[in-house]
Order: structure tokens, then C-alpha cells, then sequence
């Protein structure tokens, strides 16, 4: 650390690699440290309350320079999360029936990852297979979890804190990005 509450040049390089795949022991590596105990130090700078109040600023400042927004990333990956394969098609053991694209909400088709029919000509008859392949759920929610933080360490401790009534809450003209007040229950994210 540079001044108290600063980062270092190599501290913010960091926190820059971090925002390029969320993936704090690689981000610390190309930031120019050691790959030697690079998780260790890696989760331990990326707790730290000034690297987390530079990233809030670089987010920020992403979302400000170009039409991906962060709002905008989060409901396409919401909709694939939170997609329902019953929207786009019906089945019971003998049949498949799919709803016509054409009637399907943006929210539902964005879910979608791709729609095939096969046809099979035999002596017997034709067949038509038909299939739906949704995104991946998982990936999109895991996606969505570490946006909202909800597996760092950073929010784990704020979480226990609003359990006994403290929330820190960001707040950038502070030397170190954060006030303590009340945890306040129906408080809106800033």
C-alpha cells in the first residue's frame, strides 16, 4: 500500500486485470506479481476496502464510455438465469411442440441458444426431430453471483454485519470508500 487508504500503481494494475475475467489469482499474476502464493495474496487484495472502492470507480467509469452498460449485461445474463424452457415449448412423453418464435417475448428468446429440426426419410415415414437448447443456467447465475459478490469474502463480512445491525456503505469522498451506519433492512444498493 502507498498512503494510508491509497493503492500502489501494481495495487490498481490489479484491480484493472481483476474487471478484464473476475479472476483475482490471474488478474494478480498479470498485474506483475509473484504466481507464488498468488491466491493467497490475491483474495486478500481483492478484500481490501480501497482495491474494492478503485473497483467500484472502474466500473463506473466502464459503464459511463460505452453503450454496455453494466444494467444492460445484467438483464441479458438475468434472462438466461432466470429463462424458463416451458416458455418456448410444451412436451408430454410422446410429443414436443414449440410455441412460435414470433409470439415469444425478447426475455424468453434471449435464453435461447439454439432450435434444430432434424428430418429423417425412412421406408417407414418422415420423422422430425426437434430440439431447444437453452444458455447455460448455471453459468449465467454463477455470473450473476459474483457480480453481486455474493461469494467474496468482501460480502460474506458485510452480510454478517447488517446480521447485527451495521451496513457499510460506499461512500467515495471517504479515504477509504466506505461509511458504517444502521443497517437499514428496505435501504436500496447504492
Amino acid at each position: 500500500m502507498g498512503k494510508k487508504g491509497e493503492l500502489t500503481p501494481k495495487q490498481k494494475r490489479f484491480c484493472e486485470e481483476y474487471l478484464v475475467d473476475f479472476n483475482a489469482t490471474a488478474a494478480y499474476i498479470r498485474a506483475g506479481y509473484s504466481s507464488k502464493s498468488a491466491a493467497t495474496n490475491a483474495g486478500k487484495l481483492l478484500v481490501n476496502s480501497a482495491a474494492q472502492a478503485y473497483l467500484s470507480l472502474l466500473r463506473k467509469r466502464q459503464s459511463a464510455s460505452t453503450e454496455v452498460t453494466i444494467e444492460r449485461t445484467l438483464a441479458e445474463i438475468s434472462r438466461v438465469a432466470f429463462g424458463d424452457v416451458t416458455q418456448v415449448l410444451s412436451f408430454t412423453d410422446s410429443s414436443l411442440t414449440l410455441e412460435d418464435s414470433k409470439s415469444l417475448p425478447q426475455d424468453v428468446t434471449a435464453a435461447i441458444e439454439s432450435v434444430t429440426f432434424q428430418e429423417n426419410n425412412t421406408e417407414a415415414g418422415t420423422t422430425i426431430r426437434k430440439s431447444v437448447k437453452m444458455h447455460n443456467k448455471m453459468t449465467a447465475l454463477s455470473l450473476l453471483a459474483d457480480y453481486f459478490g455474493i461469494r467474496d469474502d468482501f460480502n460474506k463480512a458485510r452480510a454478517t454485519l447488517r446480521r447485527y445491525g451495521i451496513d457499510m456503505v460506499e461512500d467515495l469522498e471517504r479515504p477509504l470508500g466506505w461509511r458504517i451506519e444502521p443497517y437499514v433492512a428496505n435501504r436500496a444498493n447504492t
